[in-house]
């Protein structure tokens, strides 16, 4: 809202200068960390989530969305990539 002041005219409002961090969705997750997120899951060793999260420097919304499997997409990447990579590699050695 504008204030009209007697002597300039009307005078413009002042802008927050409040730094807001961290919000929204990580931008770095990788393939790579969605898999060893899972990897961590099903490993026979049981290991907490927050060591988990501790170990591979999650938050615990990002955990808990690889958990529920909103990260499936990159998880089947990484596969996929291996897969061709492995593939690759044993062609080479014969």
């Amino acid at each position: 809202m504008k204030q009209f002041d007697l002597f300039g005219g009307f005078s413009k409002p002042t802008k927050s200068k409040v730094k807001i961090r961290n919000q929204g969705r990580p931008k770095t997750i990788t393939p790579e960390i969605v898999f060893e997120t899972k990897k961590l899951l099903s490993s026979k060793n049981k290991i907490s989530n927050d060591e988990i999260m501790k170990k591979l420097n999650l938050t615990k919304s990002t955990f808990y969305r690889i958990k529920k499997g909103y990260y499936d997409d990159l998880f089947k990447r990484f596969l996929e990539s291996n897969i061709q990579n492995f593939y690759l590699l044993k062609k080479r050695n014969k």
